[in-house]
């Protein structure tokens, strides 16, 4: 609950803010938050192509679609770009914005972000950022993107090594473990790298579980301190403004 109201809500309400020309609705691109919601708190969220179909019945003519994926993956590809091609000709205008990372700009932006929430670092400190990664061998945007990011870290001068929680994608826990020894950091702070601190925060990385990502790091002995912090990224106000300008760019588009 504080993580959607927080990270998601967050995000959509500095998009509202700034666009208050025009109306807003709220669309999930996964089916089990969705069942989870209705069942278990009695919300109701539509998938985007139910979200469309009502804007389509009430009347309206302009749409931008702002995902608020971390980045160009699965998700985006299947459940946001793919339904918006078959409305296309149900509206007058519909654009599809970009996620949080694109450009190199973004990646400097993001990670700046992602940065103010690190305590301060001393000698032989290091982050570890959890990704999701992807369960498709064959995406390949979503390695590149979190080689791009730690490429940023790395040119900023932060300790920080970026993994992923899924097994078939790199660095996985493994990698991100040995990296971490071969840097030589004795105290390491754990930070999910995604826009909501939900399931994968609390249990596969933070977990008590013998395979969450906390238990294997104190398991290895390698270290004098490990802690884990459980924010999604949605809450980081610099972050919200990259989603803000992601969205007036892409109304500049509908714009000419």
């Amino acid at each position: 609950d504080d993580t959607r109201t927080k990270d998601i809500g967050g995000i959509e309400e500095a998009v509202a803010k700034a666009f208050p020309n025009r109306d807003f609705k709220r669309a999930f691109t996964s089916y089990i938050i969705m069942e989870r919601l209705e069942k278990n708190k009695g919300i109701k969220v539509n998938d985007l192509p139910a979200t469309l179909k009502e804007l389509k019945k009430a009347g309206y003519k302009d749409i931008l679609v702002q995902p608020t994926h971390l980045l160009h993956g699965e998700e985006y590809e299947h459940k946001v770009l793919t339904t918006v091609d078959k409305f296309k000709g149900d509206f007058d205008r519909i654009v599809v914005s970009d996620p949080l990372m694109v450009g190199k700009n973004d990646f400097a932006i993001a990670a700046s972000a992602v940065a103010t929430q690190f305590p301060t670092l001393g000698k032989g400190e290091g982050v570890v950022l959890m990704g999701h990664g992807s369960p498709r061998d064959n995406n390949q945007s979503f390695g590149n993107t979190y080689k791009m990011l730690q490429e940023t870290f790395d040119k900023m001068g932060l300790p920080v090594v970026v993994g992923t929680v899924e097994e078939v994608d790199t660095p996985n826990v493994d990698e991100v473990l040995e990296q971490i020894k071969a840097r030589g950091y004795k105290t390491v702070h754990m930070f999910p790298l995604m826009i909501v601190a939900g399931d994968h925060a609390n249990n596969d990385m933070a977990g008590d579980d013998a395979d969450s990502w906390l238990s294997q790091f104190k398991a290895s002995g390698a270290f004098d301190s490990i802690d884990c912090q459980i924010a999604g990224l949605g809450g980081i106000e610099d972050v919200q403004k990259l989603y803000v300008a992601h969205t007036k760019a892409a109304i500049d588009s509908l714009n000419g």
